[in-house]
């Protein structure tokens, strides 16, 4: 049996304000990156994405996960064209995000240059899928 996701009801207008919260951390994930705060530059990313996904998912499904692990939003992002090629591809490209959201804000360990690059550009790939989808 699968478990049931946490999903909190947004009205479908209100996705314009997740949007402009994705866009002001994407913003400050690219500032933060000519400053060489890797890991600023890397947490702001994640949680531009993050943003985007519920933006994506309010707009289409009228509602935005809500529970503790992130990741969870991917299965409800999929949720929005369960068929479609370039969403999953996109899901699959959110989710990788993710997956390092632990490591960059809990973990001892810092984050490298040459993964605060690589995740922004895939937050870059995300956002230019996002902002074609929304209108």
């Amino acid at each position: 049996m699968t478990p049931k996701l946490k999903n909190k009801k947004v009205e479908k207008s209100l996705y314009s304000n997740y949007l402009k919260r994705a866009e002001e951390c994407y913003n400050a994930a690219q500032e933060c990156f000519e400053k060489a705060d890797w890991n600023a530059s890397t947490i702001c990313a994640i949680h531009a994405c993050i943003s985007a996904c519920d933006a994506m998912c309010i707009y289409y499904l009228g509602k935005r996960h809500s529970g503790e692990k992130h990741n969870n939003a991917v299965s409800l992002f999929r949720a929005i064209k369960e068929h479609s090629r370039n969403l999953n591809k996109n899901a699959n490209r959110l989710n990788k995000i993710i997956s390092i959201k632990n490591m960059a804000e809990y973990e001892e360990r810092l984050v490298f240059k040459s993964e605060a690059e690589k995740i922004l550009k895939s937050m870059e790939r995300f956002f230019n899928y996002v902002r074609q989808e929304l209108p």
